[in-house]
């Protein structure tokens, strides 16, 4: 974990000051207030809460500030993702345009030759699919991490009613 302006972080030192002010500003407040009314009067005048309730909104203000200080420094950390949860869908058309000489043999074998070459280079653990597309799509191959199956799939592709595009 870094972060990224550790000199925010001098900020915190205030925390220990506002607590060293908190507590001065109550004895001062209990001073006057001893000093000029009866004591009866005060009790008498005093909500009926307990001591802890009494510093609450204080101590929650001390929280926040120092959860905004410490977010402020820019706390990073850097998490490594595993190559294998990588996922490909392979879309393929099977048109009839596919059956078109114009690269030799045909552009579908082209593309079967290209996509096996394709599922070859992954690393172990990458889920690929196939879906096929003439007139519609349909999924040849599930997600799978079995390359032998891929790789047989789009060996028996053949092509179909073609598509507009």
């Amino acid at each position: 974990m870094n972060i990224l302006w550790p000199w925010l972080l001098s900020f915190l030192m205030l925390i220990p000051l506002l607590i060293a002010a908190y507590i001065w500003m109550l004895r001062r407040k209990r001073r006057y207030a001893i000093r000029y009314s009866s004591l009866s009067l005060i009790r008498e005048a005093l909500p009926k809460r307990s001591r802890w309730r009494q510093h609450l909104p204080f101590a929650l203000f001390l929280l926040a500030l120092t959860s905004l200080i410490t977010a402020m420094s820019r706390p990073v950390a850097e998490v490594e993702i595993p190559l294998s949860r990588t996922t490909i869908i392979l879309a393929l058309d099977v048109s009839r345009s596919m059956c078109a000489t114009d690269v030799s043999p045909n552009r579908l074998t082209i593309a079967q030759d290209a996509a096996l070459a394709f599922i070859e280079d992954q690393v172990d653990g990458t889920r690929i699919g196939v879906v096929a597309f003439a007139g519609f799509g349909e999924m040849i191959v599930p997600l799978t991490n079995d390359k032998e199956v891929l790789q047989e799939a789009i060996r028996n592709l053949t092509t179909s009613i073609g598509t507009a595009i």
